[in-house]
């Protein structure tokens, strides 16, 4: 858990950290170390993520146990000699990147707001009014939800069984 935000510029860098997250998995993973299962490549992540428990444990810094596992479901990863492979492609254009954002309500246990997230950092791209509900516990926060999840192929709905 990262540590409470009392301002709405540290809050909207927690935003901006844990929309990265997803990315700084699937992005460190080996272009040089590609295995093919059923005919789709598969890069090799690093020793930090190279299983299930170390990618959750990284998530859970920010994201609340249900967003980290489905976060994990979309990596699309598979397990080869006790290494974790993510899926090859492109996630096309999407917006993490939090412009502003405005505190709706805030209660003990509580913050929600909402974010402006674009694609760009300077420029409104492709923009996104997105929910977001944070916990507060001692000195910490998780994000528990957010909406528009089925519009981002990180927070995409999941099957059941994840591996």
């Amino acid at each position: 858990m990262v540590k409470i935000a009392q301002t709405d510029r540290e809050l909207k860098a927690f935003i901006a950290t844990a929309e990265t997250a997803w990315f700084n998995v699937y992005d460190s993973a080996d272009i040089n170390k590609v295995i093919t299962v059923g005919g789709v490549e598969y890069k090799q992540l690093p020793l930090r993520f190279s299983t299930k428990v170390k990618v959750i444990a990284y998530f859970r810094r920010y994201w609340g146990v249900d967003m980290s596992n489905r976060m994990f479901c979309n990596l699309q990863t598979v397990s080869r000699n006790n290494r974790l492979y993510v899926i090859v492609g492109d996630t096309g254009l999407v917006s993490f990147i939090p412009l502003r954002i405005r505190v709706t309500e805030r209660t003990a246990t509580r913050i929600r707001l909402t974010a402006v997230l674009s694609a760009d950092e300077i420029e409104e791209v492709e923009t996104e009014n997105v929910r977001y509900l944070i916990a507060k516990s001692g000195t910490a926060l998780r994000i528990l939800n957010r909406d528009k999840k089925n519009t981002d192929p990180r927070y995409q709905t999941c099957p059941l069984n994840v591996n």
